[in-house]
């Protein structure tokens, strides 16, 4: 099987995920306005808005993580390393690629722990009591697509360097 369709397959989580970062977003939007108004027009906020909203921007966070680094999109300084030759430029980007997915693992690795003791305790959060355990799975997920990323740019890097297409 081509790596680029396997890559291409991979992508699509990724793809999925933001769709899922957009409509937090939008869910963000319309319960903020909606607490504004009330507290504004009817003097009665609703409850809770805060909690909602702060797992809702996890959800937006994790959701785009994987997303950005799939379209190169994140912020990166390279006033130095654009002059280096290719090749030394190839085995920076491995060099940060290996780094970060192997960071990334561990934070995938100690959430997942993470989580699974808030399922064992049930915490919730303090004024709606929602479970907290389903947003730190959310946030397991992000940084596993992340991970996939960094394994799909590893490879792209692999294939550049061995100059095929194909494995």
């Amino acid at each position: 099987m081509k790596i680029e369709a396997v890559s291409d397959k991979l992508g699509r989580i990724s793809s999925a995920l933001a769709y899922v970062g957009a409509f937090s977003l939008f869910g963000i939007m319309v319960l903020t306005t909606a607490d504004v108004a009330g507290r504004y027009l009817f003097n009665a906020p609703i409850t809770g808005v805060f909690e909602l909203t702060e797992f809702m921007v996890l959800i937006l966070i994790f959701s785009f993580l994987a997303y950005t680094q799939s379209g190169k999109g994140h912020v990166s300084v390279d006033l130095l390393v654009a002059h280096f030759p290719k090749k030394i430029r190839n085995s920076i980007a491995l060099l940060n690629h290996t780094l970060c997915l192997v960071l990334m693992g561990l934070i995938t690795y100690m959430g997942f722990e993470r989580a699974l003791e808030l399922v064992e305790y049930q915490e919730a959060s303090p004024n709606l009591g929602v479970p907290i355990y389903p947003f730190v799975f959310y946030l397991v997920l992000g940084c596993a697509v992340m991970c996939i990323e960094y394994i799909r740019d590893l490879l792209r890097l692999f294939v550049e360097r061995e100059g095929r297409v194909d494995s």
